[in-house]
């Protein structure tokens, strides 16, 4: 694990321009933000070209630079541990009494008058007595009773492992006919003594009132025999005894039946815990003894997490401290393409349409095709509509909500620039619009569109061409600034273009109508990243300081302010790091959403999800997605519609997939530290314990992110 140092001292950045006789040298001064790199480990390098050239007339009006809070002053870095969830806590089912198992299985809700079921997903399953479910099941001794007549039987759902429960939930029936039968016992009884107490009450009413008859009225006593009278009052005494008796009957009768349910209890198992069933070990037929293991329960309501940290800030990390944790559960795409691509998928970008947002994915098989994700579940046809190459695709990029036109660009290894009006999705072409006659000399790698949708610039080796999409020429060239091939182009709202190259640096582009010029450089980069995007504002950028760690930097100034950090060789940045589109509204301002791809490791075929303040600071992990059978990740896209938000991702295996990662800021969780193992020389082991949490509940083993604030007392 890597602990960094603060994140917000300023950058100093110079440049001097040094004359010689073999032209004009560029002097880069080093950058040198101390929290960047710990010591020895070298700083990046920035160099301003020319802060402010001359380019004449704007490609396109440029939008007023964001301006950004201050940053925090100088702090504490934050010491980040990777860690695995963990249940620990387990409840073992086992039978309390001697008896033959029934069903492993848990009765249905009845509501409005039917049974229903729901899911662990939340799909709900209505019983239909014609048709009944696979997972439904009945008590053997309702089919036994009632063999003819279905609407007697009492459904249940059929528990296996792995299945989700919940505290209180019936688990597991045992033959309980004994015990029913002794409730039923009881209830009889009870039923026979109340009828008993019910007539003794009314006989011994009616023997008092008789004796009231005369008992009150002077002379009347005398006019009856007293053998009569002692009669009277020998029946009073055995109304009072029946009552008595009856009334004990009853309490014997409540105490047996309290007791028969009590052990019915013992024949009706219930889960203790939310969490998941485990290491089945009966099945319904099989007998049980008193202490014969059933099932365990993993509880998933507490999850322990653990991970190391390098011993020397053993002193920094006390027992009971509260923690934050970032939880990365993993999810599987919302839907997915699997066919119609042969090889690598080399691209892919989300039309403008605001009522049907299309998906192009262009692959090495020579094929670009257009189609219909269908999320908002209208069920429209499926498009998948091809743009026909005759050489392999490189690249696409779409022109973006509001644009004159829904233009699909295509580069690709002819190093043609080929333009696609995709505006009437019933109406898809079967040939270009425009085909480029000025060509790249080799094939075309990146591609991207201006805010306003007129222009595009596209990358091939170390060239860089600027197209009017409404005509579908070339403008110019950029100057051969780069020393080596070009992977990613942004063009930003303030009429820049920030260019990303495989000779480890970034240069941002101020751009003419007829020209443009580098203003900044910025270099040293040490990770792998190819595709480095650009904030929607147009103030930020990404830096691929190395395999473990990327920067947001300042466009304006070199400045980083906040980073995304990887803690392990296992969890290294590759392939893209891209910003989602601002879906922040004016009353409700969002933090950036960042999504990465991982490369070998734990993370292959995995992307993570990041928020991270505008304001700067370091990003927390929100999501993780998995793609299946974790092919490798080759190019992502957003939706830039707010109202149709969606991810799409191209795999090496000529797979697309679609997410909708959360958008809104992430909710804080917090743990405390349970203990701190020091025996190891090198690394501390830190535990941590926190409620799961229920609307988003972590895996056991899925990977988590501990932050530790030092300066907590």
């Amino acid at each position: 694990m890597r602990v960094r140092s603060g994140l917000y001292l300023p950058l100093a950045i110079a440049a001097v321009g040094v004359a010689t006789l073999i032209g004009c040298a560029k002097k880069t001064t080093p950058t040198t933000n101390p929290v960047d790199k710990p010591p020895g480990e070298g700083t990046s390098t920035a160099s301003v070209d020319n802060p402010n050239p001359d380019v004449g007339e704007r490609l396109y009006k440029p939008a007023e630079p964001p301006a950004f809070p201050p940053l925090p002053p100088a702090g504490t870095e934050p010491i980040v541990i990777n860690c695995y969830a963990q249940f620990e806590e387990r409840q073992q089912v086992a039978a309390e009494v001697d008896s033959k198992i029934e069903l492993i299985a848990s009765p249905l809700t009845l509501r409005n008058g039917q049974y229903e079921w729901k899911q662990p997903d939340g799909t709900v399953v209505v019983y239909d007595p014609a048709h009944p479910h696979p997972g439904i099941v009945f008590h053997p001794r309702d089919m036994e009773l009632f063999p003819n007549d279905r609407s007697k039987w009492v459904p249940y759902w059929k528990l296996s492992e792995s299945d989700t429960v919940t505290s209180g939930q019936i688990l597991c029936l045992l033959d309980d006919q004994l015990v029913t039968t002794k409730m039923n016992a009881a209830d009889k009884v009870k039923k026979a003594s109340n009828q008993m107490m019910d007539a003794a009450e009314r006989g011994l009413k009616l023997s008092e009132d008789k004796i009231k008859l005369y008992k009150d009225k002077p002379g009347a006593a005398s006019a009856i025999a007293l053998s009569q009278i002692l009669d009277d009052q020998i029946m009073v005494a055995r109304f009072a005894e029946n009552l008595g008796r009856a009334l004990q009957t009853i309490a014997k009768a409540d105490q047996d039946y309290d007791e028969a349910r009590v052990m019915l209890r013992k024949y009706q198992i219930t889960s203790r815990v939310d969490g998941i069933i485990r290491s089945v070990a009966k099945r319904p037929g099989e007998f049980a003894r008193g202490g014969d293991k059933i099932f365990e329960i993993q509880s998933t309501e507490k999850v322990r997490l653990e991970g190391n940290m390098d011993v020397q800030y053993f002193n920094n990390v006390k027992r009971n401290m509260i923690v934050r944790v970032e939880p990365a559960v993993p999810s599987a795409p919302v839907a997915s393409h699997p066919t119609g691509h042969r090889q690598e998928i080399t691209g892919v970008a989300v039309t403008g349409h605001a009522d049907r947002p299309l998906i192009v994915s262009a692959s090495l098989d020579g094929s670009a095709l257009v189609w219909d994700p269908n999320l908002d579940r209208k069920d429209r046809p499926g498009l998948s509509h091809n743009l026909p190459h005759p050489v392999a695709v490189r690249c696409v990029a779409c022109t973006p909500p509001g644009a004159k036109a829904m233009l699909a660009v295509t580069g690709a290894d002819d190093g043609k620039v080929r333009i696609w009006d995709l505006s009437n999705p019933e109406k898809l072409p079967k040939t270009p619009k425009y085909e480029s006659t000025d060509a790249h000399g080799s094939g075309v790698t990146a591609i991207t569109i201006s805010p306003d949708g007129k222009y595009a610039a596209t990358a091939a080796g170390r060239e860089v061409f600027i197209w009017d999409l409404a005509e579908g020429k070339k403008l110019y060239a950029l100057p051969l600034e780069h020393r080596d091939s070009i992977t990613a182009l942004s063009f930003t709202p303030q009429c820049q273009l920030v260019t990303a190259a495989k000779d480890h640096t970034l240069k941002v582009w101020k751009l003419g109508t007829e020209k443009a010029a580098v203003t900044r450089t910025i270099d040293h980069r040490s990770g792998v990243v190819d595709t480095l995007g650009v904030s929607p504002d147009g103030g930020r950028m990404l830096f691929d300081q190395d395999k473990n760690r990327i920067d947001l930097v300042n466009l304006s100034d070199a400045q980083t302010t906040g980073q995304l950090t990887n803690a392990g060789p296992s969890v290294a940045f590759a392939t893209l790091a891209l910003f989602a589109p601002d879906y922040s509204t004016p009353d409700k301002p969002l933090p950036y959403t960042i999504v990465t791809a991982g490369g070998e490791g734990e993370l292959k075929g995995g992307l993570q999800v990041w928020q991270v303040p505008q304001a700067g600071g370091r990003a927390g992990e929100i999501a993780r997605l998995i793609t299946p059978g974790r092919a490798g990740v080759t190019c992502a896209a957003f939706s830039p519609h707010k109202d149709a938000r969606f991810l799409v991702v191209g795999t090496d295996r000529g797979t697309i997939h679609v997410w909708t990662p959360p958008s809104e800021a992430a909710k804080q969780l917090e743990g405390r530290i349970t203990n701190i193992d020091a025996t190891d020389p090198r690394y501390v082991t830190v535990r941590v314990e926190m409620n799961n949490p229920k609307d988003a509940p972590m895996l056991d083993h899925s990977a988590a992110t501990v932050i530790i604030n030092p300066a907590q007392k």
